[in-house]
């Protein structure tokens, strides 16, 4: 069977290819600069930034200053969203797997990304791949208080009391196994040599009364959450378990200076994007966060509530969070934590 060409078919054909061709690379050329574009009008929407606590705790205390103090430096409206659940990895899995577009944010801290990972077997993201680290805003140590009831205003006293006449008596509360305040005691029990009993609550809060009260020694928690019970003298605070004293209580030593270096718990919060973010905007993402830290206002209202302003940038606060990965990770696997 012959088919016949026309004359001027082939070449009429080729034209329409070269014409297609050039159309598609037109269309990308588009696509791209739309998207150079985008990236250098950020934001152009309002931002949402996921807090992984319910309503009225510290992290959402402090997640809604930092969303409104981010917001002022970006020029743009940063929205607080309350996702609880799972101790903080509930949200933090919606974020990972959120557009990394820059407008879906994570605060976060180490249960989430240094704790969680080494005691849950179906952690629904991966801790070191699926984030992009923008920079940490604040710290808040974790501070060891006493009852009243129990006769030392010391951590040589307490050592001393443990080993004497205390021996076998003595608890601490905590909001569960694996959270800071755990690992908080576990730290301290190891640095120090005396024994306690850990009491699991579910939030630190509730562990307050039973230790006001006398029934429980001891608790450790964030200093934001047992400043207010320090200013009304219902729990006496033996060591902040920082690197420094803080401002807030600078009468109150560390542990380090008690002559237990390895015994400290620096309680970081930070902000992260999903995976692959634009480096443009996490730059941008980085710039303001260090100019909100530096602002009179937030440091302030800190200061009220006991966290200390502390920016990283990327770089630095991606070498700080794997070296909180590696210590607790470690820890967790001493103490033989492990949930489903």
């Amino acid at each position: 069977m012959l088919i016949k060409v026309e004359p001027g078919t082939a070449s009429f054909s080729c034209g329409v290819r070269r014409r297609v061709a050039l159309g598609a690379l037109a269309a990308a050329t588009l696509v791209a600069s739309g998207s150079v574009l985008a990236q250098g009008n950020y934001p152009s929407q309002p931002i949402k930034l996921v807090i992984p606590y319910g309503t009225g705790g510290v992290s959402d205390t402090i997640g809604r200053l930092i969303a409104q103090a981010l917001g002022k430096a970006l020029n743009a409206n940063v929205i607080s969203d309350n996702k609880g659940g799972a101790g903080g990895t509930l949200g933090a899995a919606i974020v990972a797997k959120a557009a990394p577009d820059g407008y879906t944010l994570l605060l976060t801290s180490p249960p989430m990304v240094a704790v969680a990972p080494a005691m849950l077997t179906a952690l629904p993201y991966r801790a070191a791949e699926d984030f992009t680290m923008i920079g940490t805003f604040t710290t808040t140590p974790n501070i060891l208080v006493v009852s009243n009831e129990l006769p030392v205003t010391t951590i040589g006293e307490l050592i001393s009391y443990a080993k004497g006449p205390g021996k076998d008596k003595l608890s601490f509360g905590s909001s569960g196994p694996g959270s800071t305040g755990h690992l908080s005691g576990q730290i301290l029990m190891d640095s120090t040599g005396i024994k306690m009993e850990h009491v699991p609550y579910r939030t630190a809060a509730a562990a307050f009364p039973d230790v006001i009260g006398g029934r429980v020694s001891m608790v450790f928690d964030s200093l934001p959450s047992t400043i207010g019970y320090v200013r009304a003298k219902t729990m006496r605070p033996v060591l902040v378990m920082s690197d420094k004293r803080s401002s807030v209580l600078p009468d109150v030593p560390t542990a380090a200076e008690a002559g237990f270096p390895a015994a400290s718990m620096n309680f970081w919060m930070g902000i992260e994007g999903p995976a692959k973010m634009p480096q443009a905007i996490v730059d941008k993402l980085s710039a303001a966060l260090k100019v909100a830290v530096e602002s009179k206002e937030l440091r302030d209202q800190m200061a009220f509530l006991g966290a200390e302003p502390y920016y990283t940038d990327p770089a630095a606060f991606k070498a700080l969070r794997q070296k909180d990965v590696e210590k607790y990770g470690a820890l967790v696997k001493q103490m033989g934590l492990k949930a489903n």
